[in-house]
């Protein structure tokens, strides 16, 4: 509303494409950026936190540890893949996940927790307002992998047209307000 003038084009994937071949100006990205040519502006982060709804833990086995859930029914996001790593300590271990449902769309995922099926891994914005207002509950807390930044990736500086600059100035900000805090 504030920039009429403005046009933008919005490609939603999780794959990470390359900008200059794709004419695209900038990326948000989640996750450790291997080195490259373009800036990278932190603006926040996230986690992959494992949850479920409490309908589903009061009648489900413990939870303790990750290896605990091969006795639970598992949610799965089919872009995240079979493994669900966590950390002890400084050691990261993997679960190879059996899943009950496997699901294309997070917010497929993040319902079907809600409503009991099972356990879900998503990361903490996708499911901050299930976990604020309680409709899930975080489990495995202690065994979360570290967080991941939230980067705003664009062509070197010099190469940045006056455009896309003033747009990344003015993002930048909102989406750093926007994100949901970790606790």
């Amino acid at each position: 509303k504030e920039h009429a003038e403005i046009r933008v084009e919005l490609n939603l994937s999780d794959q990470i494409v390359p900008l200059l071949d794709e004419r695209l100006d900038l990326a948000l990205r989640i996750g450790h950026l291997p080195d490259s040519a373009m800036v990278a502006r932190q603006i926040g982060s996230t986690r992959l936190v494992t949850c479920a709804s409490p309908d589903y833990l009061s009648t489900a086995p413990a939870i303790d540890t990750p290896a605990a859930l091969q006795d639970h029914a598992c949610i799965l996001f089919a872009a995240q893949g079979r493994h669900w790593y966590y950390r002890h300590g400084e050691k990261e271990q993997a679960e190879e996940i059996t899943p009950r449902l496997t699901c294309n769309q997070i917010r497929a995922a993040s319902l079907a927790c809600v409503q009991g099926l099972g356990i879900t891994r998503l990361m903490h914005y996708q499911v901050a307002d299930e976990l604020a207002d309680g409709r899930l509950v975080r489990v495995l807390r202690d065994y979360e992998p570290r967080e991941l930044p939230i980067q705003l990736v664009y062509p070197h500086a010099l190469q940045l047209s006056p455009r896309v600059r003033a747009f990344v100035e003015w993002v930048c900000p909102r989406l750093e307000r926007g994100l949901p805090g970790l606790d």
